[in-house]
């Protein structure tokens, strides 16, 4: 079982893998570089201000996001996945491993809906797609987390999209416990 309490420190541990990447990113695209940690500083207050289920963890992060005064593929990627992951999250304090494959099928398709609409980055939501079907092969509750990381990183390998990338770096931070 994935609890609650855990899953928000791997997602205070992904934030943090972002921010740390910033100039990384920035050699991409200053701007977006910068937003992104704008970005996942948002999802970072808002997890650690979340007393709630791991719903409203998502929905909280997903809730600071669009709240956001900026724009582009990059927030429109983060936005949508978010949505996306919120839509799928249990209103529980613990998920199993189906439930969690099913949150982030729902935050790949809400990627791909948003990107059928003009928004969001292709690149980032092959990473997505990658870490999902990586997801969907494993057989184990924490190694879900490092599976679908490798795969968000070999997606993200080479790529010049700072939603794409900063998708990888998230994923591998979800994978510190």
């Amino acid at each position: 079982m994935i609890e609650r309490d855990g899953l928000a420190v791997r997602l205070l541990h992904a934030c943090m893998e972002v921010i740390t990447s910033e100039d990384e990113l920035a050699q991409i695209d200053v701007a977006g570089g910068h937003i992104m940690v704008e970005v996942v500083s948002a999802i970072s207050s808002s997890i650690a201000a979340s007393t709630g289920d791991i719903l409203d963890l998502f929905d909280d992060a997903a809730r600071a996001v669009s709240r956001l005064d900026v724009s582009g593929g990059t927030v429109e990627f983060w936005d949508a996945w978010l949505e996306g992951l919120a839509e799928g999250a249990p209103g529980d304090d613990e998920m199993d491993l189906g439930q969690f494959r099913a949150m982030l099928a729902l935050g790949r398709d809400e990627v791909s809906r948003s990107l059928g609409m003009g928004l969001g980055d292709a690149a980032a939501l092959d990473v997505v797609a990658a870490a999902c079907r990586a997801a969907d092969g494993s057989e184990d509750d924490l190694e879900v987390f490092d599976d679908a990381a490798d795969a968000a990183e070999r997606a993200s390998d080479g790529s010049t999209s700072v939603a794409a990338l900063s998708a990888a770096r998230f994923l591998r931070g979800l994978a510190q416990a």
